[in-house]
């Protein structure tokens, strides 16, 4: 740390110029930043968080997608605190393509021996060391949590995949209230502060429509490997256990919560016979505190005999509790200022460095796990595809593919299943109905078409008149699906009569009612003289 005793308490000229007009200077610096992280670069950008955290520098390990991300901390779990008898069992057992895309480069990337240094270095407490009091923080919470990879998750003071960022922030609050006066600090606070690292807090400055784009681009890919997530750790029965531990699932709604297809995969591919044998094989094993107080609910399932898909959703919430989809960095530009300005000289070399690679991290608006002992990084999409809104949307393919083939498919922002954007034809009324996301469901009516879903439902005709027929389908969760069904009175070329399909609110009574309403006008004074 540098001698504090003289502080920072003037701006220069050049120094205040750019202060003013530091929202263009960040975005130039943001874009300039924006290229792909070679696994060197990777390794060096952490090092020097981890050294401003006064931790040893971790294991960084570049994984090929967010599914790579959030399976690779639950099987690393599973190799590493079991024995190879056990380990051995389990990659017999796994056979869908996925999972062992994702086995064999967690074998490529970790050997034995790193193995071994992990569970060497495994923290005794799953919190790095408070490094600053509460007086020197100025009742700032100081450094907040970066847990195990092998221990509980975090408790329910904090979400713990804010942890990681809070701790560097927090960090580098205290450096700067040390090297700068109250004066200046404030000053550069209200010139320079800025909303998730790149919109600033000034009205009058939101209209840059480039970076609303971005801003809309990077939402939409969280969104997206949100959603992904809920697919595959937010299992209803697995809700309690992830909301008592403040892990931030109590944020997503329930009618977005997706039964768990990554358990469901787990158990197809193992059985739940041998799934109950590996987790009583786990436990019995890795009984000291910090692995027996993270599942008591697990454990419990154990004894009972009923512990299968629990036992993994227990594994997958130390991923899924870590992972950071989009760096919440707000507070970023209020230290890159002092570097951009030249007053680098203020910080420790080590400072200085963590805050240009932060800047550049954000940039590239990286998904990633960070653990005490180990770090793992998803790659960039290889396709990105947004319809002019700047909404993922696509009809032919994946909106989102990584380098392993693992894709996501998207309409109007919405994520789907792959069927639904490509192949809405092969959609079935039961699967429509099965879908518990509103919004998905909306999306799969569209696709597989209203009309042919009346039908095909066996929707209630619940009045038929002169003027057409009103149909009623109920729809779970949703208010009722109600179209009334008229026929053009005008003659087609051919000699047939054309019917449509009209959606109407689902208070109507009548056909006549409900073609009434089309028009924007009550029943009683609804009397065409010739429809068309």
């Amino acid at each position: 740390m540098k001698d504090t005793n003289k502080k920072l308490s003037q701006l220069s000229a050049k120094a205040q110029h750019l202060l003013y007009d530091y929202r263009k200077h960040w975005n130039e610096k943001l874009s300039q930043s924006v290229a792909p992280l070679s696994d060197k670069r990777l390794q060096e950008i952490f090092r020097s968080f981890y050294n401003l955290l006064r931790m040893p520098a971790p294991l960084v390990v570049s994984v090929d997608s967010p599914m790579q991300l959030m399976l690779m901390p639950a099987l690393l779990r599973i190799r590493a605190l079991a024995d190879r008898d056990t380990w051995s069992f389990l990659q017999e057992r796994i056979t869908e393509p996925a999972w062992v895309k994702v086995i064999a480069a967690m074998n490529e990337k970790i050997s034995d021996a790193d193995i071994q240094t992990l569970l060497s270095r495994r923290a005794d407490q799953n919190t790095i060391p408070q490094m600053t009091s509460e007086t020197e923080t100025g009742k700032r919470s100081g450094s907040s949590a970066i847990t195990s990879i092998f221990g509980r998750p975090m408790g329910k003071s904090i979400d713990s995949r804010l942890g990681f960022f809070e701790s560097v922030i927090s960090q580098l609050e205290v450096e700067f209230d040390q090297i700068v006066t109250p004066e200046i600090r404030h000053w550069i606070y209200d010139e320079a502060q800025f909303v998730d690292g790149g919109m600033p807090g000034r009205v009058e400055n939101l209209h840059n429509i480039d970076w609303q784009l971005e801003t809309m681009r990077v939402l939409q890919l969280c969104t997206a490997v949100q959603d992904l997530s809920n697919m595959g750790t937010t299992e209803r029965a697995a809700l309690r256990i992830f909301r008592e531990r403040g892990d931030g699932t109590s944020l997503v709604r329930d009618e977005l919560v997706k039964q768990g297809e990554l358990e469901s995969q787990f158990l197809q591919q193992v059985g739940a016979d041998a799934a109950g044998i590996l987790a009583h094989a786990l436990s019995a094993q890795n009984l000291e505190p910090t692995i027996y107080e993270s599942y008591p609910p697990v454990l419990e399932a154990i004894m009972d005999g009923g512990s299968n898909g629990l036992w993994f959703t227990g594994q997958l919430a130390v991923g899924f509790n870590s992972i950071v989809w989009q760096p919440k960095l707000d507070r970023l530009s209020n230290f890159t200022f002092l570097i951009d300005a030249g007053l680098e000289k203020l910080f420790d070399k080590g400072t200085a460095l963590a805050i240009r690679n932060l800047r550049t991290f954000l940039a590239n608006r990286t998904p990633f796990s960070p653990f005490c002992e180990i770090v793992f990084v998803s790659k960039q999409p290889q396709t990105v595809c947004l319809n002019e809104e700047g909404r993922f949307h696509s009809t032919e393919g994946p909106v989102l593919q990584y380098p392993d083939g693992f894709s996501l498919y998207a309409v109007n922002g919405v994520i789907v299943p792959k069927r639904t954007a490509v192949a809405p034809e092969t959609l079935t009324v039961a699967e429509i109905d099965g879908e518990i996301n509103l919004e998905v469901r909306r999306i799969m009516l569209d696709r597989f078409g209203i009309q042919r879903y009346l039908m095909e439902s066996n929707a209630d005709i619940i009045n038929e008149d002169e003027y057409g027929t009103l149909y009623r389908k109920r729809m779970s969760g949703d208010e009722p699906l109600v179209m009334v069904r008229v026929k053009n009175s005008t003659p087609e070329p051919d000699g047939s009569f054309r019917e449509y399909f009209l959606r109407v609110p689902p208070f109507m009574r009548t056909a006549k009612e409900a073609v009434a309403w089309t028009f924007d006008i009550e029943e009683d004074s609804y009397h065409p003289e010739k429809e068309t």
